[in-house]
C-alpha cells in the first residue's frame, strides 16, 4: 500500500518503499506513533535511516516538489513596497485561499519579512483589520494593516502549506513549511491561536547559517569563546546557557555542536522544537501529545550510546535529575536555562530539587548573554546627535531607508560567565563559587555605548 509522499516530505520524511525492508529517510527522528501509523500503513517493517546523503538529498528534492511551485519560485524576488501595496488591492478580488492574488500576498509577505531579517511575523486579525507585524532584532514593529476579508483565505494558505487542519479554528495548532530566499534555505515554524477577533498566526523564521556557525563566529568577546571551549574539552559534565527569550542562547548551543562535528563523537539531542537540522546530528522532538518530554527523551537518548547530548531546556524537576545524571556519568550535556545570571541559573537548578553537591561536581560553567541592537552604519553619525542616545527608556530613532527608519541594524551578543574548574572552585559551595563569575555582560554593553554603537536604553536591558 503506498503513502502519500507529500504528506510525508512535509514531515520531514522521504520513504524508500523498493527497498526491502522499506527504508524511511529521515531528518529527524520519527516519533514512535508517526512509525507505529507508517507500518501498520504498509503493513510492514520499516528501518528508519537518519541523516543519510541520499536520504537528504530526496528530501529536499521532494520538499520542493511537495511545496507550492509559486511560492518556491516567486519568493526569491525581492519585493518593494509598492509591489506588496499591489497584491493586497488584488487580492480583495481572491475567491478562496487557493486563488492566485492570496498566494501572491503570501509570497510578497513572506519575502517582505525574510528580506528585512525578520525573526517573526505576526498576523493579527482584530475584527476591523488584519494587522501585521514583524519582530526586527527582537523589537515588534508595526508593518501594515490589510482588509479583514483577507484574513481567513490569508491563514487558510498559510496552514495548507504548512501541513494544517485547515478546517480547524478552535484550537491553537502547530506546523512547519520551507521555502528559498536568494538561493538559501529557510525553514518557518508556523503557530496559530485562536482569539476574539479570529484566528492569529505568528510565523518563525529560521535559516541554515547555524548549521555551520563555530563558537569563534558568535561575535562573542575572546574570554568568553576561550570559557566555552575549555568547558567543552572536559567532554563530560554539565555546561549550561542562559538568558532570557531572544536572548541569542540558540545561537550559542548549536555552535558548540558544529564546534564538536567530526571528532569522532556521537552527538544527540532533544528539543523542543528541533530549530536547526545539522547532519551527523540525532536529533529528536519532544511530543507532549504523546508523553514523550523532555525527561522521557532524555531517558531514551542515553540508551542509545551519546558522547555529547544537548537538552533543548531543563524546565522541570525529572529533566534536571536526568540530566545532571547523565553528566556525572561521562556524557558532556548542553542545556538552556531560563535565568537572568549565573547565580540565578544555579539557584534555578537548585529550587527544581538538584542536590547542591552534586550539581558541584557535575557543573562545567554557566553562561549568562543577551543581545544588544546595533545602530544603523547609514545613520550611525545623526543617531548619536539626539537626546535618544543617551535615554535610559526606550526612543524611536529617524532612521533610514537601509534601516527602514527604525535606527538600528544588527545585534551584538555581551556575555557573563562563571567557569569551574580546578579543585580550587570544588572546594567552594555553589552559591559562593557564582560571586567568581566574570560580571562582563554590562560592561561590554556600556563599552558599545561609549563607542557609539549603540543607545543606553540598550544598555539598561542587561542590567540585573
Amino acid at each position: 500500500m503506498a503513502l502519500d509522499q507529500k504528506k510525508l516530505a512535509s514531515a520531514g520524511f522521504v520513504l524508500d518503499q523498493k527497498s526491502n525492508p522499506a527504508v524511511l529517510h529521515c531528518s529527524i527522528l520519527p516519533s514512535p506513533t508517526q512509525l507505529h501509523e507508517i507500518e501498520a500503513t504498509l503493513r510492514a517493517k520499516v528501518s528508519v535511516v537518519l541523516n543519510s546523503e541520499s536520504g537528504i538529498k530526496a528530501f529536499e528534492n521532494l520538499r520542493g516538489s511537495a511545496a507550492d511551485t509559486n511560492l518556491l519560485s516567486e519568493i526569491d524576488n525581492l519585493v518593494s513596497e509598492t509591489d506588496f501595496q499591489n497584491s493586497v488591492k488584488v487580492a480583495l478580488l481572491a475567491n478562496d485561499e487557493n486563488d492566485a492574488p492570496i498566494k501572491k500576498l503570501l509570497n510578497n509577505l513572506l519575502s517582505v519579512a525574510i528580506n528585512r531579517m525578520a525573526s517573526d511575523l505576526h498576523i493579527d486579525p482584530d475584527g476591523t483589520a488584519l494587522k501585521l507585524r514583524l519582530r526586527l532584532d527582537g523589537v515588534m514593529t508595526d508593518f501594515a494593516e490589510l482588509d479583514p476579508r483577507v484574513a481567513q483565505m490569508l491563514v487558510a494558505r498559510i496552514k495548507i502549506l504548512a501541513n494544517m487542519d485547515i478546517t480547524e479554528r478552535r484550537k491553537p495548532q502547530d506546523g512547519r513549511l520551507t521555502t528559498v530566499f536568494g538561493g538559501q534555505a529557510v525553514d518557518i515554524r508556523v503557530a496559530t491561536l485562536p482569539t476574539r477577533g479570529g484566528e492569529r498566526v505568528v510565523l518563525r523564521f529560521f535559516k541554515n547559517t547555524l548549521t555551520k556557525m563555530l563558537v569563534s563566529d558568535t561575535g562573542l568577546e575572546q574570554v568568553h569563546v576561550d570559557a566555552l571551549m575549555t568547558a567543552v574539552s572536559a567532554q563530560s559534565g554539565l555546561l549550561l546557557v542562559c538568558g532570557p527569550t531572544g536572548s541569542g542562547k540558540t545561537t550559542t548551543i548549536y555552535s558548540l555542536l558544529n564546534t564538536l562535528l567530526g571528532r569522532g563523537l556521537n552527538i544527540m539531542t532533544v528539543e523542543d522544537p528541533v530549530e536547526v537540522e545539522i547532519p551527523s546530528i540525532v536529533q529528536t522532538q519532544v511530543n507532549e501529545q504523546i508523553d514523550f518530554s523532555f525527561s522521557e527523551g532524555l531517558r531514551a537518548l542515553l540508551r542509545n550510546d551519546p558522547d555529547v547530548i544537548l537538552v533543548g531546556e531543563i524546565r522541570d524537576a525529572q529533566t534536571a535529575e536526568i540530566a545532571i545524571r547523565a553528566a556525572m556519568t561521562g556524557h558532556l550535556v548542553i542545556s538552556t536555562v531560563h535565568a537572568n545570571s549565573p547565580s540565578g541559573a544555579i539557584k534555578r537548578l537548585i529550587n527544581l530539587g538538584v542536590v547542591e553537591t552534586l550539581l558541584l561536581d557535575s557543573l562545567l560553567g554557566v553562561f549568562s548573554q543577551r543581545l544588544i541592537r546595533i545602530y544603523c552604519e547609514s545613520c550611525r553619525s545623526s543617531s548619536i546627535t539626539t537626546a535618544g542616545h543617551s535615554s535610559e527608556l526606550p526612543v524611536p530613532f529617524g532612521g533610514c531607508d537601509n534601516c527602514y527608519s527604525s535606527g538600528f541594524k544588527g545585534r551584538q551578543p555581551v556575555m557573563s560567565h562563571l567557569l569551574l574548574r580546578g579543585r580550587a572552585s570544588k572546594t567552594l559551595n555553589l552559591l559562593a563559587a557564582a560571586d567568581l563569575a566574570i560580571n562582563t555582560m554590562e560592561v561590554e554593553a556600556q563599552s558599545l555605548h561609549q563607542r557609539g554603537m549603540t543607545a543606553r536604553f540598550e544598555v539598561s536591558k542587561v542590567r540585573y
